[in-house]
């Protein structure tokens, strides 16, 4: 996947990672409100041993302490000491407890050692403190006398006594806090990756062409300059196709669950444009058709003449900014479905393709009306139109996969790219011949 890809997911499922982060970081609050308050103290001792007066008796002495150093930890750690300071303060908790407030350590190459005591309050670490290391000179002074009445030959001695802690050492909850929106976002990305990966919605064309298993002719951009250009190569498909014939009949329906008749609207105005007889019938029983659009509601068109033969299909409105005939929807019926699948319909189609070089039909989409099958056999060929970011892949599937069994001539899928609803521009009055409708060239879905 590219760099853009994985933006494009953040861009559609950043809600996804905004609520994880904020579910990680509140996580991460509650964790470190449950961490005790922890002071610690620290004594500075220093280990000497008994040496004589001379300069090699000194550095001698040295170097034995620096050796004794390396297990002074394990006895300021030790239950010896952490018992002893039990008794002398009169504590409550064990000496095992003890022992686990208690570190040790030592800078290397010294003979110092830092004795660090951990408790809730500040003055309770600082006399732990005092009192571990108290204990500790006490008990290798102890340790380090072989003869009874005899100096010690090591010694320890506080240089730094344990101060008032001024601040607490924990819960560090702004560390907390940063690693759990370090995990909320990367917890995020990975479900808003899952997320997507296994979203059925169809977003490319490369996934729209896999699902229906036909070509994608084309894919009608948002902004109106790349959609003209897009309309211009589907005009040239079209065209194409037709080879010799005399007229080309194509109808395009929607494999959403509502019509786009803007494509058919733009479709037919690319190629009245190159100076071709273009005629739009608006087959879409479902009221979204371009009768609506183009406010054609009173006029009568295919409804009336499937059920009349009226009026004559010479006498069609005019979309004059483009040269294009259309043959509205009319005043339909629960009859009007019906008639669009007989062979009345396919009269029509003749009848217009004795004045017209292409004849377009805007049906209905096939998910709500199975009108479209039926149309598509009195069609040279069927185009799907297909929105790209809302239309799920089983629903176009099952769209696709009832084209196959008719064995009607599905030829391909136009793709659209959603954009905000824009109505179109208020049409001029119509006259019952010859009328100047207005269609705005955006499309809305």
């Amino acid at each position: 996947m590219a760099l853009s890809d994985y933006t494009g997911i953040v861009r559609r499922r950043w809600l996804i990672v905004v609520a994880t982060v904020l579910a990680c970081t509140a996580l991460a609050w509650a964790y470190a409100s449950t961490i005790p308050t922890v002071y610690v103290s620290t004594t500075r001792m220093y280990v000497s041993m008994a040496t004589g007066t001379s300069v090699n008796d000194s550095y001698q002495g040295g170097l034995a302490a620096q050796q004794r150093i390396t297990s002074y930890p394990y006895v300021a750690t030790g239950a010896t000491v952490a018992e002893r300071v039990v008794d002398r303060l009169g504590l409550t908790m064990s000496p095992g407890e003890l022992q686990g407030k208690v570190s040790a350590t030592f800078p290397p190459a010294t003979t110092l050692l830092d004795i660090s005591v951990t408790d809730s309050t500040p003055e309770g670490a600082r006399r732990l403190s005092r009192a571990v290391s108290d204990e500790f000179a006490q008990l290798v002074a102890e340790m380090e006398t072989t003869v009874i009445g005899a100096a010690p030959a090591a010694r320890a001695s506080v240089i730094d006594p344990a101060p008032l802690p001024g601040a607490p050492v924990g819960p560090n909850t702004k560390r907390i806090l940063a690693l759990g929106v370090i995990a909320g976002l990367g917890l995020g990305f990975l479900l808003a990756f899952l997320r997507d990966r296994f979203d059925p919605t169809i977003r490319t064309p490369q996934q729209l062409g896999r699902s229906v298993r036909l070509p994608v002719l084309g894919t009608i951009s948002r902004r109106n300059t790349d959609a003209a250009k897009d309309i211009g190569h589907l005009r040239a498909q079209i065209t194409a196709a037709r080879g010799d014939r005399d007229r080309m009949v194509v109808m395009l329906t929607s494999f959403t669950e509502h019509s786009n008749p803007c494509v058919a609207a733009r479709l037919a105005k690319a190629l009245a444009d190159t100076g071709a007889r273009v005629a739009l019938i608006d087959a879409d029983t479902s009221g979204e058709g371009v009768t609506g659009r183009l406010d054609m509601q009173s006029y009568p068109g295919v409804a009336e003449w499937l059920r009349d033969q009226y009026p004559p299909l010479t006498e069609l409105p005019v979309w004059s900014e483009a040269g294009v005939s259309v043959l509205p929807l009319g005043s339909a019926d629960e009859r009007t479905p019906d008639l669009l699948a007989s062979d009345r319909f396919a009269g029509v189609l003749s009848g217009l393709g004795e004045h017209f070089d292409y004849v377009f039909v805007a049906a209905a989409p096939v998910l709500t009306d199975a009108a479209a099958l039926s149309l598509s056999a009195h069609c040279d060929a069927t185009i799907a139109v297909v929105e790209l970011g809302t239309t799920k892949a089983p629903r176009l599937q099952a769209a696709a996969d009832s084209f196959a069994k008719s064995g009607t001539g599905l030829v391909g899928a136009v793709a659209t790219v959603p954009a905000r609803t824009r109505r179109f521009p208020q049409p001029k009055k119509l006259r019952r011949t010859q009328a100047e409708p207005d269609l705005g060239l955006a499309y809305s879905p």
